[in-house]
């Protein structure tokens, strides 16, 4: 048991919006508990003896009403705060006949857990993050520090305001808190801020000493999950290499003279823990090394214990423990504690060390390099609401998106798209047009960082040509791919129709390759049709070539050469050669001959 000599007379003092309880509603306060944890708003919950059920009436206890409880004690420090809150639940329960009520509230930071939201943070810091989402909840900013890096662009998403502070905690190294209505965000405390081993229980009231304050502790050191290192590996994207960021195992939270968590990890070998969660940039990946680092080597030291009460221990306070022996005695900073008013013992104070994991329900079943935000599960359908083709690789060939189902404001930032085949110089291109749906997942989970993995028709936006055309008794026939201005590629594989047409125009120009016997191609305009050869041209043919048309022109700039075993020429009406100079010759004989009249004339005629 703890020395009397540190023991005072405490009393609980409870005002309801601003007044303090009447006597007759204090004098039947049977007990009272202020709970403030790391990772949950801080409580209080205060039972009444209610025999005539009029506590609630008496003093002023409803749903919102403004609470304040202080401890008062006789020595030194004399009256001291522990909440600020209000009001949020009311309790009556009839026990063997005896009515109790209870009344239990929150401080301010509840606010921050009241419903989700999908929000996008655009080319802020991490502190221009945190006094929006402070102001947005109606808390007064008090000091708030984090990275100074500017991020481009961040997202909350579809989580309560606290679960985003708490991501934006855990990838900068930071904790936050609410205190009497003030958002304080920034390094956690350092356990080497308590006092040295010179101090004691009766010098400094932080100190933990056995035989002094103490009525139970609880002290472990484990072994158990640490290691000696972390590393992060992530992916840059523009330089198209990983990024590895390493951390040693490091905590702020314990601080021993012969122990720390490299040493207990090396006793069994342990290796380092890595994970693939990293952001692609070096810094911030680095403070997420250090960061998860420092979560994972919390829990090489635990503490839970009970003490003599005392208002100075609060989550984040550096305590020492002090004559328990090594390797317990040290500095360590509370994670949590709770301060108790009962008739059996008075005024205690109970309070934990633990590693900086969220152990409340909401944080239950999420990895330490997850954080406390849970991740984005699976695909989900999006709309394209800009597309960039230029501005440097985290822009350029991407898309940003809306998400309907999730807001109607939120939009991404540049999400890559999924090319088949894409490589150096090769593979496909096809970017989805502003106002297409399009499958979305999401790289390591994080709705951050949306991945475009192809279009989606629907109710609206069907395949051109529609669906009918495509599948005749159960089989596909058609399969094709048309651009926005109507250019289409078509494989048609009808049984005995089976070819592959290309046109533009809505089908008025196209060539058509068939897939039949007699492999032919047809090229069909319902304009002008040119080719044209920056060199020579050639067309060969095995078998017949015909030309046709209204009028045939043939035009060579400086030669024309006809030549075949067998030529033919022929003019239904009339048939015209003229030239400056004319030549016949037959190699072995000439003939000229008419059905009618022959008419040879010049200027001069020879015959041989």
């Amino acid at each position: 048991m703890p020395s009397s000599v540190d023991a005072y007379t405490s009393l609980v003092l409870v005002s309801v919006a601003g007044s303090t309880l009447p006597p007759e509603v204090s004098s039947v306060l049977a007990s009272s508990r202020v709970t403030d944890a790391a990772n949950l708003p801080d409580s209080f919950e205060l039972e009444f003896l209610d025999s005539a059920g009029t506590v609630l009436a008496q003093g002023g206890f409803e749903i919102g009403a403004a609470v304040v409880l202080s401890v008062s004690q006789n020595g030194a420090e004399g009256q001291r705060k522990l909440l600020e809150g209000e009001v949020t639940a009311l309790d009556r329960e009839d026990v063997g006949g005896e009515l109790r009520t209870r009344v239990r509230g929150l401080d301010a930071s509840h606010r921050l857990f009241r419903g989700r939201r999908i929000a996008a943070y655009v080319d802020m810091s991490t502190a221009d993050i945190v006094r929006k989402v402070a102001e947005r909840a109606g808390l007064r900013a008090g000091t708030i520090s984090g990275p100074p890096t500017v991020r481009a662009h961040t997202t909350q998403d579809d989580i309560s305001d606290w679960v985003f502070l708490k991501r934006l905690a855990d990838d900068s190294g930071c904790v936050f808190a609410v205190t009497e209505g003030r958002l304080d965000f920034g390094p956690p405390t350092a356990a080497t801020t308590a006092s040295d081993d010179t101090a004691t229980a009766v010098d400094d009231p932080i100190v933990i000493e056995h035989g002094r304050n103490i009525i139970y502790l609880r002290s472990t050191i484990t072994s158990a999950e640490q290691v000696p290192e972390v590393e992060v590996r992530g992916w840059d994207v523009a330089a198209k290499d990983k990024v590895v960021s390493t951390a040693p195992a490091k905590t702020e939270s314990a601080d021993l003279p012969t122990l720390d968590p490299v040493k207990v990890a090396n006793v069994f070998s342990s290796p380092r823990y890595v994970s693939g969660t990293g952001t692609g940039a070096q810094q911030p990946q680095d403070r997420l090394a250090e960061s998860l680092s420092a979560r994972i080597a919390g829990g090489f030291a635990e503490i839970e214990a009970q003490i003599l009460g005392n208002p100075g221990i609060r989550s984040g306070t550096a305590v020492r423990l002090q004559g328990f022996g090594a390797p317990f005695d040290g500095r360590y900073v509370v994670t949590e504690s709770r301060h108790e008013f009962t008739p059996e013992q008075g005024y205690t104070t109970s309070f934990t060390v633990s590693d900086a994991s969220d152990r409340s329900l909401l944080g239950a079943g999420t990895r330490p390099d997850r954080g406390a935000a849970a991740s984005m599960p699976g695909v989900v359908s999006a709309l394209v609401s800009d597309v960039q083709g230029s501005g440097g690789a985290e822009e350029e060939g991407r898309v940003r998106l809306t998400f309907p189902i999730l807001s109607d404001e939120y939009v991404s930032g540049w999400a890559r798209v999924v090319q088949a085949g894409a490589g150096g110089d090769r593979g496909s291109m096809v970017m989805p047009e502003v106002g297409d749906e399009v499958l979305v997942a999401f790289e390591s989970g994080s709705f951050d960082r949306p991945v475009v993995l192809g279009g989606l028709y629907n109710g609206l936006d069907a395949p051109q040509g529609g669906w009918a055309s495509a599948v005749e008794s159960g089989s596909v026939v058609r399969r094709s791919f048309a651009s926005r201005t109507g250019m289409l590629v078509e494989f048609l594989e009808r049984p005995g129709e089976e070819s592959l047409r290309v046109s533009t125009n809505e089908g008025s120009q196209h060539v058509t390759l068939t897939q039949t016997a007699d492999k032919g191609i047809r090229i069909i305009s319902a304009g002008p049709v040119e080719v044209t050869a920056e060199r020579d041209a050639t067309v060969t043919a095995s078998g017949d070539v015909s030309v046709a048309g209204t009028k045939v022109e043939v035009e060579a700039k400086s030669e024309l050469k006809l030549s075949a075993p067998k030529v033919a020429i022929e003019g239904a009406t009339s048939l015209d050669l003229s030239g400056a100079k004319v030549s016949l010759t037959g190699k072995a004989s000439a003939e000229l001959s008419s059905s009618g009249s022959t008419v040879v004339s010049g200027s001069l005629v020879k015959i041989n």
